[in-house]
């Protein structure tokens, strides 16, 4: 990449940047978060490590808009639902499952020690979708790309025939089970701090952890299915929307899959202790990477679709 055009992205990446910082302040005074004493005495720290995620978010999106072939409302619409998917809705989804007390009958087979109130989860849906509202269309306006520009871009849907859609739909579905409950214990569950923080115990071996969660907790892996699901419509615009080179497109989808959702655990929060938010971010940022790259290998456009 040539030094005028990252400069050119740097500057675009600043900027969007201050927008979305912005963005969240507009909407921390219409959605107010309560914060704990030890956030309020941390909160100069909270607010660096703040610029720093929206900074990581704002990379993302102008690497995506200044690729993308797509233009025009097109454009907009599919980055929204891919970034604010991506970046809320499935995560917000786990922490509804593991961090209330429905953690005990869909999640790790019992209650946290810390307790997130659905009051919190609920306000998150709010105030990043309000940075999405906002985020977003200036990212795509920075780089002039409101308005259609007469050359053919490929569709939002695959020409897939029904079987090609089922086998792949079949094959997110099984990577993203072994790679959730994979991680879940080789990364997050050998980790002694996720076991006192969730209140469970490591029973030895991996498929001795698979029979607990079949037995005790038999709606997780039913829960994953509908997040593989998910994980498919959203990232799908994204990925129909990328130019090649298609190893850019792939590492790109990787880390639009991997970071949105996880880079905000560096952040302190009342609710999850430092050593349990490091824990998870290296348990689903690795994993979460692998899932994009598979998701861009099996949906990206193609020049004869089958």
């Amino acid at each position: 990449m040539r030094l005028k055009k990252v400069l050119k992205i740097s500057w675009k990446t600043g900027v969007t940047t201050l927008v979305m910082f912005l963005a969240v302040m507009i909407a921390g005074m219409i959605f107010p978060t309560p914060m704990g004493e030890t956030m309020q005495q941390e909160q100069q720290k909270i607010m660096g490590l703040l610029v720093a995620v929206l900074l990581v978010y704002a990379i993302l999106l102008n690497l995506v808009v200044e690729r993308t072939q797509w233009r025009g409302i097109k454009l907009f619409i599919g980055l929204l639902i891919g970034f604010y998917g991506v970046q809320t809705v499935i995560g917000q989804i786990e922490a509804f499952v593991f961090l209330t007390p429905l953690g005990e009958k869909w999640g790790a087979g019992s209650i946290p020690m810390i307790q997130m109130p659905p009051e919190f989860i609920a306000n998150q849906f709010f105030v990043w979708g309000l940075v999405a509202l906002i985020g977003v269309p200036f990212a795509v306006r920075l780089y002039g790309k409101t308005k259609k520009d007469g050359k053919t871009a490929p569709g939002l849907w695959p020409n897939f025939t029904a079987k090609s859609w089922l086998w792949r739909i079949g094959v997110v579905i099984i990577l993203y089970e072994l790679l959730y409950f994979g991680f879940g214990y080789f990364v997050a569950w050998k980790s002694p701090a996720m076991q006192d923080f969730y209140q469970g115990t490591d029973p030895g071996s991996f498929l001795a952890q698979m029979q607990y969660v079949f037995t005790e907790t038999p709606g997780l892996p039913v829960l994953q299915v509908f997040r593989s699901l998910l994980w498919i419509a959203f990232t799908l615009p994204v990925i129909r929307m990328l130019q090649k080179p298609e190893w850019y497109g792939a590492i790109l989808t990787g880390l639009f899959v991997s970071l949105p959702m996880n880079i905000p655990h560096i952040i302190p929060n009342p609710y999850m202790p430092a050593d349990v938010r490091l824990v998870h971010f290296a348990e689903t940022a690795s994993s979460n990477f692998i899932l994009g790259i598979a998701l861009f290998l099996l949906f990206r456009p193609r020049n004869n679709e089958f």
